[in-house]
């Protein structure tokens, strides 16, 4: 009995020591400074891929023109980027594959009008939004529309290029009101005590498209070689929901470890941010109806925004 034991232990630990030489040389994931990214800190900090890999690095992407370079010269294993930009990339030819959709909504209307309650509360206002043509801009647009009032008629929207200049303007008083993301909502609220939540544009989805209060803002896209790595990509969305389920859990630690690695953001913003941002990892094949259904909404509003066509089944990883 105890010889066949010691035989068994001798198996496994060739089996280990096979699997150790195995191990990949390092497995670089990218994403931007967004809640979409943070639980890969965790990821890296717990060692959670030392089974499949000897190192496991992030790299942070700034700009659209950072994105494409890592794409497109595959210097990326994983990469963080909005579903729709994924669309996009797919429809140029690149190599890349969604593995997931992770983030589900964190986009909410921030104002000193406590008289704003819902999209139709908006007509006759007037808003900053970020980024003008992007996911946040059409999605309100969608709704505006899907509710009766015309965009460009029935209210005001002043654009700015980014959302920290948004923020500024709501904190200084100098706009009542603006479409924001999370974690800056948070940051927001914390400079300007008199702002609000007022809109939760999720809801308002969930409400006027009659379907579940989730937008399928985000996720995860396997880059390149990484595709066919069948085995790293299980145990990657394997890890990146388990940390997604401890980032949710425990916001103060979070918030820690993320402005650790992006010291731009304010950890007690990201802390106050976790519970206003709809956070789950659902294999893509789960969330393709939802998706499908987003991008369509997308297209009829700019075609572009998804790379002018509804992506082939390939995008989906399978």
């Amino acid at each position: 009995m105890f010889r066949k034991f010691y035989i068994m232990l001798a198996v496994l630990f060739c089996m280990s020591s096979l699997s150790a030489s195995d191990k990949l040389e390092r497995i670089i994931v990218a994403g931007p400074a967004a809640s979409v990214s943070h639980p890969v800190f965790h990821m890296i900090q717990t060692g959670a891929l030392n089974d499949i890999a000897k190192n496991v690095e992030f790299k942070l992407w700034r700009t659209p023109a950072q994105l494409q370079a890592m794409i497109i010269n595959r210097s990326v294993d994983f990469i963080a980027v909005p579903t729709n930009v994924a669309a996009v990339f797919y429809n140029k030819k690149e190599p890349i594959q969604l593995l997931n959709v992770s983030i589900w909504g964190l986009l909410s209307v921030v104002s000193h009008d406590e008289s704003i309650k819902s999209v139709k509360d908006l007509k006759g206002k007037e808003i900053v939004v970020p980024f003008r043509n992007d996911v946040p801009d059409i999605a309100l647009k969608a709704l505006l529309k899907k509710e009766g009032i015309d965009p460009q008629k029935d209210l005001t929207i002043t654009y700015t290029t980014n959302i920290v200049d948004a923020m500024q303007m709501l904190v200084l008083k100098t706009a009542d009101t603006a479409l924001m993301l999370e974690p800056i909502t948070s940051m927001a609220l914390m400079k300007n005590r008199l702002l609000h939540r007022s809109i939760d544009l999720q809801d308002e989805w969930g409400r006027v498209f009659k379907t579940e209060a989730k937008i399928p803002q985000a996720g995860m896209v396997a880059v390149g070689d990484m595709v066919e790595n069948r085995v790293a990509i299980k145990r990657f969305l394997e890890e990146y929901a388990n940390s997604i389920e401890w980032y949710k859990a425990n916001p103060k630690k979070a918030g820690e470890l993320a402005v650790k690695n992006l010291p731009m953001l304010n950890k007690v913003a990201v802390a106050n941010s976790i519970a206003h941002v709809r956070f789950e990892s659902v294999p893509i094949a789960q969330a393709k109806e939802k998706l499908e259904f987003f991008f369509n909404i997308l297209y009829q509003n700019n075609p572009k925004t998804i790379g002018g066509k509804l992506p082939s089944d390939g995008f989906y990883y399978k």
